[in-house]
Parts: structure tokens; sequence; C-alpha cells
């Protein structure tokens, strides 16, 4: 009987992974603006198309999620992680731009001085 109750809980336990994995992986996608869809479902969490259309809870997430989608548009993952790298490429681009704008009026700063100097030199002969 302990074997049974033990098996009962382990299936149990694996039931609430599956479940969890499942509604955290569709939240996911919409907080991050992806298209729901259950090939998408199924290539992430490695679970059976059935699972998705078959448990009550999943399926009921899955729906609400493709209905709050609908008439958006959207960019596949590629694209989506592509954009991402450019905007923060573009970010610290800035930061350089800012820093060499820097070192320029430093440098500019430094010439004027130098400059002044030799010319208060050649005054003085």
């Amino acid at each position: 009987m302990a074997n049974y109750t033990n098996m009962v809980k382990s299936n149990h336990d694996r039931s609430e992974a599956m479940l969890n994995l499942s509604l955290t992986t569709i939240s996911e996608m919409v907080e991050d603006g992806e298209k729901v869809t259950v090939a998408e479902l199924v290539r992430r969490t490695g679970f059976s198309r059935d699972y998705f259309y078959k448990n009550k809870d999943v399926h009921e997430a899955l729906t609400n999620a493709i209905t709050l989608q609908i008439g958006k548009v959207f960019i596949n993952r590629k694209e989506a992680s592509l954009l991402k790298a450019t905007r923060r490429e573009n970010e610290l681009l800035k930061l350089k731009i800012i820093s060499l704008e820097k070192n320029i009026e430093t440098l500019t700063a430094e010439l004027k001085k130098k400059s002044s100097s030799e010319f208060d030199l050649v005054n003085n002969l």
C-alpha cells in the first residue's frame, strides 16, 4: 500500500510541475509579446500537443492568452532577440559616444592651454 501511495504522490507532484511549467511558459510568452501557439509551447516544454488540449487548466490559460492576442502583430523569437541585442548595442554605442565627446573636450582644453602658453613664449621673445 505504501508503494501505491508513493506512486500516486509522485504522479501528483509530476502533474503539478507540468501544470506550473505550462502556465508559466504561457504567461512569459504573453508578457514578452510573443505569439502563443501550441506548437511553440510543445517546443519549449517538451509536452505533447494533447496535453495542452486535454488539461482543463492549461487549455483555459491557452485559450485566454490566444484571445488576448487577437489582432496583434508579432515578430518571431529570433527577430525579437536580434532586436533586443541591437537595442543593447545602440545603448552601449551611445555611452561610447558620450565618453569620446568628453575626451575631445578634455583634449581641446589641453590644446588651448598649450597653444596659449606657446603663444605667450613667442610674445616674450
